[in-house]
């Protein structure tokens, strides 16, 4: 048993030099060699199996979570699957906190809109452990992953969440909801034409945005008012084009959050913001967007 830790120790050692020499690209579930290093020589069986995945890892830049078939993300370890995006949203700070101070009250309904693989609401399912939660996505492959994810919780979870083929709100039935996680394609067209490889193994849909990364962005922003309780809140994610997005939706009165492990976008925020139906009918129409900083 010791000489099976050493092997792995050491491995951990000459696998991280190999993806530091390498010059792969992280941000996928890890930020440096080392850890992924780790995760990969904790995956494989054997010294064999451990080459080949560094191949694929160095050679074709397939990042690491296609390469384990999991993600960890707010505590969960999820599936993942080629085809589906890989989990890796900020937004899961925010949900650490309980949305607070956004939130009045515990919510009763929550919606992951765009869910991919379903992780950010699977971890407001166990943040709001009464609330009952939709996954609604329009990808088949997506929704597999999210139902799969959703089973891999366990019937406690699983009982209060409501997997749902939906483009955006179309078949949601007009419910309302107390708080809306929406991780939407965000990227702008050349911005992902140029990010590293690793991205491009990624479905294309599941992360362009349009020329200006807001092509999604506008067909929610108008049915928000009626998708949102009176109360309701909304955290969503943008990337770096949070001066693009307050510009075309001042009406919003989005609030950037500085979150204190999450790496900084080039325009030195997060990317996430914070708005509620209560912040925007109190706020003075010259206060078109607020920053927490």
């Amino acid at each position: 048993m010791a000489g099976a830790d050493d092997w792995r120790a050491a491995a951990v050692e000459k696998a991280a030099a190999r993806l530091l020499h390498a010059n792969v690209a992280f941000g996928h579930g890890t930020d440096n060699p080392r850890d992924e290093a780790f995760r990969l020589v904790a995956h494989a069986g054997d010294a064999a199996e451990l080459e080949a995945l560094l191949c694929r890892r160095i050679e074709q830049r397939v990042p690491l979570p296609y390469l384990t078939g999991s993600a960890r993300f707010a505590g969960m370890r999820l599936a993942a699957r080629p085809g589906v995006v890989i989990p890796r949203s900020p937004i899961a700070e925010v949900l650490a906190t309980g949305v607070r101070p956004w939130l009045a009250q515990t919510p009763r309904r929550v919606l992951d809109l765009c869910c991919g693989g379903g992780a950010l609401g699977l971890a407001a399912a166990r943040t709001f452990p009464q609330a009952m939660i939709d996954l609604a996505e329009v990808d088949a492959a997506a929704l597999a992953l999210a139902r799969a994810n959703t089973a891999r919780l366990g019937e406690a979870v699983a009982r209060r969440v409501r997997v749902m083929r939906s483009d955006l709100f179309a078949a949601l039935a007009g419910t309302r909801y107390d708080l809306i996680l929406c991780n939407p394609p965000y990227v702008p067209t050349a911005e992902l034409d140029a990010a590293p490889a690793e991205f491009h193994h990624e479905p294309r849909f599941g992360l362009d945005g349009g020329a200006d990364g807001l092509a999604v962005w506008r067909r929610i922003v108008p049915q928000l008012d009626a998708r949102l309780t009176a109360a309701g809140v909304l955290v969503g994610e943008a990337g770096n084009i949070g001066q693009a997005f307050d510009r075309a939706f001042p009406e919003l009165r989005a609030i950037w959050l500085d979150l204190a492990n999450a790496e900084p976008q080039a325009d030195g925020g997060y990317g996430v913001f914070v708005t509620t139906n209560a912040l925007r009918r109190r706020m003075p129409k010259a206060d078109s967007c607020g920053v927490a900083r």
